[in-house]
């Protein structure tokens, strides 16, 4: 192993994971129709601090899924042809999210169309207690620099997993990446 830029940093970041593992929290990730401003949800998966899962669905978005996207995560129109559409699950979502502690791993992408979609149906934003990326923390943990040295290189959720020896069993299935992210957490708070 490299020798870390600002031990430190590790330290804390392993600490935010020991920390956030004392107490009640859900991993959310989400499958998209893209990564624009126009784009929005086509998946979810929630899970819960012991990775039981809460939601795992499969959304209509109102707007096609583009081939890009669909070579990404594997999710086809035809795959949401009889799922349901953002505003039929949105009660039970936010019933699930409020209050609660979020976590994601791009957190700032997935909360950015958590909002995006409600908006686009004219639906209020979710109300959550406080959110955390895990994709930040363990940039922090794993310490590559970004070009220029200022700050850490985010690594994505795969090759974040592979460096830790986690296996994923289906990357970009929300549920399996919500059950991966709460695997890196546990990671990082069992390190020294």
């Amino acid at each position: 192993m490299t020798r870390h830029y600002h031990p430190a940093h590790r330290r804390q970041a392993a600490q935010w994971a020991r920390d956030l593992l004392q107490r009640r929290f859900l991993v959310l990730d989400t499958e998209t129709t893209g990564l624009g401003a126009a784009d929005e949800i086509i998946q979810i998966g929630i899970v819960d601090q012991d990775g039981a899962p809460l939601m795992n669905q499969l959304l209509k978005p109102s707007i096609p899924i583009p081939a890009a996207a669909a070579r990404i995560h594997g999710i086809s129109d035809e795959d949401v042809a009889g799922a349901p559409a953002f505003t039929a699950i949105y009660i039970t979502l936010s019933a699930l999210l409020a209050g609660a502690t979020l976590v994601a791993y791009n957190m700032e992408f997935d909360w950015r169309l958590l909002q995006q979609t409600a908006a686009r149906y004219r639906l209020p934003p979710a109300r959550t207690g406080k959110r955390h990326c895990a994709m930040r923390q363990y940039a922090r943990y794993k310490s590559a620099r970004k070009a220029g040295g200022r700050g850490y290189k985010p690594h994505k959720l795969a090759i974040a997993a592979a460096q830790e020896g986690l296996t994923i069993e289906r990357a970009h299935d929300a549920l399996d990446d919500a059950r991966t992210t709460l695997a890196l957490l546990r990671k990082m708070a069992a390190s020294a």
